[in-house]
């Protein structure tokens, strides 16, 4: 089980540097079987993550596929841009980032037997914010995951779960790919915004 969802993950998360909307019906896949995977590990948190996860991936393939309406009648309607993070969002998500941790360990060390509450926890949160983030197309969430992925190496050797902890290895990788990408894709736009503005 734990080497299809290794597979399903990375080919999710190598989709997601690409900027392709594949990655969401691949990160539905990756997150169901890996709730299995953690769930007898005893990583409650981040089992139940991954039906956040296949929740938020919803989310996200549909705001990938959704048109948005642009200012002028003479244009049709878009698809959403990738761009940056606005200043009032970053310190809105840091701020969900902190209340969804203090709520998740609460629900950890009270009501599961989860072998690492507070780690689990940071993580958890952590990676909701960081997939609202890429579902808004923000090229910042590779910065939260660069934050994150070491730390679930970590936290996955703990718990003898070493095919995942070195998918969380590629992760790692593949966040700087993932910003390279987003980064060309932003510029690509800008210079498309420009011509077309000219």
């Amino acid at each position: 089980m734990e080497i299809a969802a290794f597979f399903l993950a990375l080919i999710c998360v190598s989709l997601n540097a690409k900027g392709h909307v594949l990655t969401w019906p691949f990160s539905i896949a990756s997150s169901a079987t890996y709730a299995f995977v953690f769930y007898g590990s005893g990583l409650f948190g981040d089992a139940a993550l991954q039906l956040i996860f296949i929740s938020m991936a919803i989310y996200a393939w549909w705001c990938w596929t959704r048109k948005v309406d642009v200012t002028s009648d003479a244009n049709p309607p878009l698809l959403k841009q990738f761009g940056h993070i606005p200043k009032k969002m970053l310190v809105a998500c840091l701020l969900v980032w902190f209340l969804l941790f203090i709520a998740i360990k609460f629900a950890l060390a009270n009501y599961t037997s989860s072998v690492v509450p507070n780690t689990d926890a940071f993580l958890t949160a952590g990676s909701i914010v960081a997939t609202f983030m890429s579902a808004q197309k923000w090229i910042e969430n590779w910065l939260v995951w660069l934050t994150l992925n070491p730390i679930y190496i970590g936290l996955y050797i703990y718990t003898d779960l070493y095919l995942t902890a070195g998918l969380y290895g590629l992760f790692v990788i593949l966040c700087f790919w993932g910003w390279q990408q987003w980064s060309k894709k932003i510029l690509e736009q800008t210079q498309q915004s420009n011509k077309v503005s000219a």
